[in-house]
């Protein structure tokens, strides 16, 4: 059970009552709506996030499971295995986050993204050798991009493992990405 309640609906302000009226309400949603202030546009910058940035959508989810892994977010992890499927991460890239240094699946490119991202969660700073190395393969826009994942999804699973936020039933299920809803059985 979470540490906190999430947002009652009946106290939502009529923006945030809006956002939250969607076929599936997560609950990582429903938590953060808590923080009615800037939900608004925490949503915003999430679904930017997701759909509007030129940083490959392959790396993205490489770099948002990394994280999930480094900050041991269970839920995070559950929500973002369907999602990068769906953008053709494999099932043993997947498997193999979690190892990554060990793994031979991934190709140069994705290496440095993995290692990147524990750079960054580990100290603040990427090593300037990996960021050197990244350089190479990405602009400035995708590299500030990819920082702007990690960041974002750190934060979640902050929000995420600090108030213990409720596993959802359709984890696994429900693909953010397509933002549909399961079929019903």
């Amino acid at each position: 059970m979470a540490l906190l309640p999430y947002l009652d609906e009946k106290e939502a302000l009529p923006e945030i009552r809006r956002l939250l009226q969607r076929p599936v309400v997560l609950n990582v949603l429903r938590m953060t709506a808590n923080a009615q202030s800037v939900f608004a546009q925490r949503s915003r910058l999430s679904t930017a996030l997701l759909n509007d940035i030129k940083l490959d959508k392959r790396l993205r989810e490489l770099a948002i499971l990394r994280t999930a892994a480094d900050c041991r977010s269970v839920y995070e992890w559950s929500h973002h295995v369907p999602a990068a499927r769906h953008v053709g991460v494999s099932d043993e890239q997947i498997a193999a986050v979690k190892n990554w240094q060990q793994a031979n699946c991934f190709n140069e490119l994705e290496r440095l993204v993995l290692q990147f991202t524990d750079e960054v969660n580990a100290n603040v700073k990427a090593g300037r050798a990996t960021l050197e190395a990244l350089k190479r393969h990405l602009s400035p826009a995708e590299i500030i991009e990819l920082l702007i994942v990690i960041g974002h999804w750190r934060q979640t699973a902050t929000i995420l493992e600090t108030t213990e936020v409720d596993l959802d039933d359709v984890a696994g299920k429900y693909n953010i990405l397509e933002g549909t809803p399961p079929a019903r059985r």
